[in-house]
């Protein structure tokens, strides 16, 4: 089934999919369910190279692929269901229903946690999920399910930023503080996230991010 799910996805447009174990998480954070599904798209290089570099503010290629993976995550719940398992998809539209708080801005299981446990990134002084491929140039959702899956955990990444503080320096509203990411340690110690603007120039200025620009667009 998962291969048949993989095959489907991407033609749908989706980069990357992987499949963990969250057994292990509190009752609270996997809503009941063993397995969680990470489903990514990558922002393209020249949009990348436009917001960096022209120093524009173009919301339209971010948005529409945070819509797709959000709509793509409802799909394989619903492909999941079809094969008669249960599945939740951890869309924007489901999650505001109750597994959103709108005070702290926070959900119960972030895509980034289950990003972490498939090895896949670590968390940047941006408090974006940064990865030695993409940067942070990518667009995620999840679903959970008790789809009887092959999952694949891998250690968690620490921080791979060093002394680097673009993304603090870079950021217009002064939000981010330019501490490194700790097991356990409060986003607020991190980003504060109630005054962001989202413009998305930590996001397109990382250096990670520049380096998957540069390498994709050679």
């Amino acid at each position: 089934m998962l291969n048949e799910l993989i095959s489907e996805l991407k033609t749908r447009g989706v980069n990357f999919v992987k499949v963990v174990d969250i057994s292990m998480l509190s009752v609270k954070e996997n809503k009941g369910y063993s397995v969680a599904i990470l489903i990514g798209i990558i922002l393209s290089p020249s949009y990348i190279f436009r917001l960096s570099k022209e120093n524009i503010v173009d919301y339209f290629e971010f948005s529409k692929k945070e819509h797709d993976v959000n709509e793509l995550s409802e799909w394989t719940a619903d492909f999941i269901k079809a094969k008669g398992y249960k599945a939740y998809a951890q869309s924007e539209r489901n999650l505001i229903n109750g597994f959103y708080d709108v005070n702290t801005k926070t959900t119960t299981l972030p895509h980034k946690k289950i990003a972490m446990l498939a090895g896949l990134g670590w968390i940047g002084k941006s408090n974006l999920l940064v990865t030695e491929e993409y940067g942070s140039a990518l667009c995620m959702c999840s679903v959970l399910t008790n789809a009887p899956l092959p999952t694949q955990n891998k250690p968690i990444i620490m921080p791979k930023c060093g002394g680097c503080t673009v993304c603090k320096d870079i950021c217009p509203a002064k939000v981010i503080h330019g501490s490194t990411w700790e097991i356990g340690m409060n986003r607020d110690l991190i980003v504060d996230v109630y005054h962001c603007e989202t413009c998305l120039k930590c996001l397109t200025n990382c250096l990670w991010t520049q380096k998957y620009m540069k390498i994709s667009s050679d």
